[in-house]
């Protein structure tokens, strides 16, 4: 299962070999992934289920979760995932400077180049939800 990456087109996270490739060829995309301070940070579908993955840790999805942003003074942002009034994962992230960015690609939404917005427009959305894992799912 293959993840594409969330800023550079040519690479792609290998989830089998834990492994990031680049220029791969005929391939099925299963998501997107971001490495957040040098840990894993992914939307993955599989089985038309989505998962969140950080690090080792694999959480399935569901109604029930919530992702949550605090920005914070410094130009860093706390990024929570939380399920019921537990937090799951918790952690912080450079803001990308929206004067100098756009999105990473053509079919992504123009203001999407904030992996912790796309993340929590996706979870926190139940039909953008379905659609997300409609779309990897349909390839």
């Amino acid at each position: 299962m293959l993840l594409r990456n969330f800023d550079f087109s040519t690479k792609y996270f290998d989830c089998k070999s834990r492994t990031e490739l680049e220029k791969v060829s005929n391939f099925q995309i299963n998501g997107w992934y971001k490495i957040i301070n040098g840990i894993l940070s992914a939307l993955l579908v599989e089985d038309n289920k989505l998962f969140f993955l950080y690090g080792e840790r694999e959480i399935l999805i569901t109604k029930s979760h919530r992702v949550l942003l605090e920005r914070k003074n410094n130009g860093k942002c706390e990024f929570l995932l939380i399920e019921g009034n537990d937090v799951l994962v918790r952690f912080l992230y450079s803001l990308p400077d929206s004067k100098l960015n756009f999105a990473p690609f053509e079919y992504i939404d123009e203001d999407d180049f904030d992996w912790g917005d796309f993340v929590s427009k996706i979870v926190n959305n139940e039909e953008q939800r379905m659609n997300f894992i409609k779309n990897l799912m349909e390839q």
